[in-house]
Formats: structure tokens, sequence, C-alpha cells
């Protein structure tokens, strides 16, 4: 709940940055190559995913805001002899990994509103839920909880109108190893749309 709390308060501090500022709001779709251990334990690219942004400028060329997202990834492993608590069981094992991040972020953009293309570089840092879950035929085991982590990221705005602009960005995504959750590690790729107000 301390977490949550704090979350919140470092929401409310972005958003309360700089009343008279442009803010702005980024959709996307998102899909995500696994690597390292997220990779070892689910090969296949993820196709599910998104995520939602609220920006506020603090200068013309720095934007501050709040970021959450959804990525699920998922893997059928053909039938064999996996372990179980208290020994091991044959069947179909079916892998899943679902993450949510929440965070707080930063970007710096290299060109202005009027620019035909806004290419920037930014940081998120916050908290990860993840859910690691196998199910072996009638045996299912999950690992998930709370834990911290960054994104990395760059991406550019390509303006369709004066409040409307095509959104491509590329994030490398870590959630840190904790006493209950191993690491996780995607390399996303994210497409959508973002509104000026």
């Amino acid at each position: 709940m301390k977490l949550l709390n704090s979350l919140f308060i470092v929401a409310l501090t972005f958003v309360s940055i700089g009343v008279s500022a442009q803010t702005k709001t980024n959709v996307h779709y998102g899909m995500a190559l696994p690597l390292g251990d997220t990779k070892d334990f689910i090969n296949p690219t993820s196709f599910r995913g998104a995520n939602f942004e609220y920006e506020k400028f603090v200068k013309p060329e720095v934007g501050v805001g709040f970021f959450i997202g959804w990525n699920t990834f998922y893997e059928a492993k053909e039938r064999g002899t996996y372990p179980i608590e208290n020994g091991a069981i044959t069947s179909n094992q079916y892998r899943y990994l679902n993450v949510i991040p929440i965070h707080a972020t930063g970007k710096y953009y290299f060109a202005g509103d009027d620019a035909g293309v806004r290419p920037y570089v930014g940081f998120g840092f916050g908290t990860y839920y993840v859910e690691q879950r196998n199910d072996n035929g009638l045996f299912s085991t999950a690992d998930k909880g709370w834990t911290w982590g960054l994104a990395p990221k760059a991406g550019v705005m390509i303006p369709i109108n004066y409040k409307v602009s095509c959104s491509l960005s590329l994030d490398y995504s870590t959630s840190f190893k904790s006493s209950d959750l191993p690491q996780s590690n995607w390399f996303g790729i994210n497409v959508g749309l973002s509104w000026d107000h």
C-alpha cells in the first residue's frame, strides 16, 4: 500500500508541474521481444500489449509524465516431463508471463511542435507487477508480485495535424529480480497516436 501511495504522490507532482504547460496523451499498441531470463522462459515475440502515457511539458523540449502499460507473453511447450513441487509430471506445458509497468517518465524532444518529425529520447522508472505461471495438466505454479524497474526509450512523433501525431517508439524494459520474482527483460516496439491538449 505504501508503494501505491508513493506512486500516486509522484503522479500528482508531475501532473501539477507547469499549470499552463502543454500536455500530451499517448496511446500505443505494443509488441515485445523477450530477452535474457524472459527469453529462457518464453521465447516467442509477444503481440499482445498496450500502453498509455500522460505527459506535461515543463519546457518546450522537455516533458515529464506518468506511464502505465501491459504486456503478456505465452508459449506452449511440447509434451515432456517437467519438474513440479514434490516430483515431476509428464504433460504439455503452457507458460505465461503478464507484466504491468507503472512509471514516472521524462523525455527530451530534439525538435519543436512545428517540425515535420519530432525525435525524442526518454526514460521511465517505477514499479512492475509481474505474474509468471506454468500450467502442467491439472497442476499450476505461479510467482507473482511487485518489483522495481526501468525503461530507456527513443521514438519519433510525426504530425498528422496541429493536434494529432503518429507515434513510434522503441524501449528496453527491465524489471529487477526480487526474492519472489525473476528478472524480466524485453525490447518493446510501440505504434500509436498522440494528442496535444
